[in-house]
């Protein structure tokens, strides 16, 4: 049996967090909808079609598969079903690679990629997974790594630093 490695959305707390979140919202909503006003009717659509939309991105998160021959990116219906596949074969990759982009609010983002290059120029990039800088995130995102570089074949290039 060929080992796998898989990146799944629905596992993170955040996406969790998210939904009920949203649900939470479209509750506290209904007054909005009820009410004898026009002016709340107004703004009850506006509330609604946001969260909506709020809803269509939750409800379709991704995951990334690998067995070590091809990478697949998966769009799925509430992480149970795939909708949507995109699959590159993994010789087009040169390492893995580890990097840390800095956000404007909160922790800063470590992303897990499967990098070509040509004259030192990235040419391609498969993001494979997403962590939060910290100390338990980056040692996540290394062990992930670590078991991409090894399912893969693909040396492990750079690791982020700690913050």
């Amino acid at each position: 049996m060929k080992p796998t490695l898989v990146s799944r959305a629905v596992a993170k707390p955040g996406w969790w967090i998210f939904g009920a979140a949203m649900f939470a919202a479209a509750w506290w909503g209904q007054p909005l909808v009820d009410s004898a006003h026009f002016e709340n009717h107004f703004f009850g659509v506006f509330w609604y079609s946001m969260i909506v939309l709020g809803l269509m991105f939750w409800a379709l998160p991704s995951e990334q598969f690998t067995d070590g021959s091809i990478l697949e990116r998966r769009t799925m219906l509430l992480g149970l079903l795939p909708l949507w596949r995109k699959r590159e074969a993994i010789s087009g990759f040169e390492r893995v690679e580890l990097t840390q982009e800095p956000n404007v609010f909160g922790k800063d983002s470590v992303w897990l990629s499967l990098i070509s290059s040509e004259d030192g120029e990235t040419t391609r990039r498969f993001v494979f997974a997403y962590f939060p800088a910290s100390q338990r995130g980056i040692a996540k995102a290394q062990q992930m790594a670590g078991d991409l570089s090894q399912i893969s074949g693909l040396p492990f290039a750079q690791a982020a630093s700690e913050v």
